[in-house]
C-alpha cells in the first residue's frame, strides 16, 4: 500500500524518541509533576544572544543572557573583532585557523556592526544571526516553581559565577529527538503570548504575529532567578543566572551588601537580620529566605526560543532596545560637545608636532 502520509518540515516538526538515559527518565517525572503542580505560565522580559548557522538546518549559540537586542549585536561584533586580531591558539581566538582573507572579512564585519544595527549577516561564507529567547515561569497555588532537584547545581558556594555557561555553544536544532514529556511541554508553550492590562497592545499583537511566523519552540537549559513575595504576589527581583548556586550568591551579595546602600535608614536589627539571612542561604544552600519581614525564593526560568522556516526567530520590533551602534553613539556625543580619550590624545600629538 501507498504511504499518503505527509512530511511536515523540520520547523513544524517535534520529533519524539526513546531513551534509557535514567537521569532523563527522573527529569521527565520531575517536569511531568511540575506541570500539574505549577500549571499557570508566566513570562518575564525576553533576553538575546547571536548564532552561527552550522550547516545542517541548526543553529549554535555564540553568547547568550543580553538584555537588549543592541547588547547581542554588540556581543557578536565584538566575537567578529577578536577573531580577526586574535593570534591563532590563543584564548580569543576563531574555534578554527583563518586565513587571511576570513580575517580581512572578520575585520569588515564588525567594523560594519559598529555603525548599523544588523540582526543577520554573513561573513565568510558563514551565517550568524541574533536571536530573542522568551523567559518564561512556572506558578501554582504555592507561587513560583522554584529549582527542582535534576536541575544541575554543582557550584560551591560563592562560585557560581565561575561555572562556565551551559548555553554558550548549545545547539538549537528542530530535528533533534526529545522525549515525549518534552515534546507535551513544548506543544504547551507553542501559543504563549504575553497577557495582561498592562502589556501594550503592539507587543501583544506582535508577539500573536510571531506565534504564527515561528510556530515551534525549544526549551533551553533552565536557569535560575530570584523572586520577592510582595503585595500579596510572588514577582522577579533578579535576572536569570546560570545555576541555582549563581542566584543564591546573587541574593547573599544583595542581602549583605547592596541592601544597606539601597536603604542607608536601615537600622542594626534590620542589618543583622540581612546578614543572618544570607549566611543561611550560604550554609544551607537554600531556595527560600525571610530576612526582616522580606520573603525570597529562588525560581526557575525556562528560556524559550520560537522556531520557524528559516531559524529562530529575530528580534521584535517591540523589543525595548534603546541604544544604538557603537560608532553612531560616538558621533552623536561629539555633536553634543562630548570629548573622548583618543580625541585628546590626538590633540596632544598634534600640539607636540607643532
Amino acid at each position: 500500500m501507498d504511504d499518503d502520509a505527509v512530511q511536515l518540515p523540520e520547523h513544524l516538526t517535534i520529533r519524539v524518541t526513546h531513551t534509557d538515559d535514567p537521569v532523563a527518565a527522573v527529569a521527565g517525572l520531575e517536569a511531568w509533576a511540575s506541570r500539574e503542580k505549577y500549571p499557570n505560565l508566566m513570562m518575564m522580559p525576553p533576553v538575546f544572544g547571536s548564532l552561527e548557522r552550522t550547516g545542517t538546518g541548526a543553529w549554535r549559540i555564540l553568547h547568550f543572557h543580553a538584555t537588549t537586542p543592541q547588547g547581542a549585536r554588540d556581543d557578536l561584533g565584538h566575537s567578529f573583532r577578536a577573531w580577526a586580531l586574535a593570534e591563532p591558539g590563543t584564548r580569543l581566538a576563531a574555534p578554527w585557523n583563518l586565513t587571511d582573507e576570513e580575517r580581512a572579512s572578520y575585520t569588515e564585519a564588525y567594523e560594519r556592526m559598529e555603525w548599523e544595527a544588523l540582526d543577520e549577516i554573513s561573513v565568510a561564507g558563514r551565517d550568524y544571526r541574533v536571536f530573542r529567547a522568551e523567559q518564561v515561569l512556572r506558578s501554582g497555588p504555592d507561587g513560583i516553581e522554584p529549582p527542582r532537584p535534576t536541575d544541575p547545581d554543582p557550584a560551591a558556594v560563592g562560585e557560581g559565577y565561575r561555572l562556565p555557561s551551559r548555553v554558550d555553544g548549545f545547539l538549537i536544532d528542530p530535528a533533534a529527538g526529545v522525549t515525549l514529556v518534552d515534546g507535551i511541554l513544548r506543544l504547551d508553550m507553542m501559543a504563549l503570548v504575553p497577557t495582561g492590562r498592562f502589556i501594550p497592545e503592539d507587543v501583544r499583537a506582535e508577539a500573536r504575529l510571531a506565534s504564527h511566523l515561528y510556530p515551534n519552540v525549544m526549551v533551553l537549559p533552565a536557569h535560575c532567578a530570584v523572586a520577592e513575595y510582595r503585595d500579596g504576589r510572588w514577582g522577579p527581583m533578579t535576572g536569570a543566572c546560570e545555576t541555582p548556586q549563581g542566584a543564591r550568591d546573587s541574593l547573599a551579595a544583595y542581602l549583605r551588601e547592596f541592601a544597606p546602600r539601597l536603604d542607608p535608614g536601615l537600622g542594626e536589627e534590620e542589618l543583622a537580620r540581612y546578614a543572618e539571612a544570607a549566611d543561611r542561604l550560604d550554609a544551607e544552600r537554600a531556595d527560600e529566605v525571610q530576612a526582616a519581614g522580606r520573603r525570597f525564593r529562588l525560581v526557575r526560568v525556562e528560556p524559550v526560543v520560537r522556531l520557524g522556516p528559516d531559524g529562530p526567530e529575530l528580534p521584535r520590533t517591540s523589543d525595548w532596545d534603546p541604544d544604538v551602534p557603537l560608532r553612531v553613539q560616538e558621533q552623536r556625543d561629539r555633536a553634543a560637545g562630548i570629548v573622548y580619550a583618543e580625541d585628546e590624545d590626538e590633540e596632544d600629538e598634534e600640539s607636540e608636532g607643532d
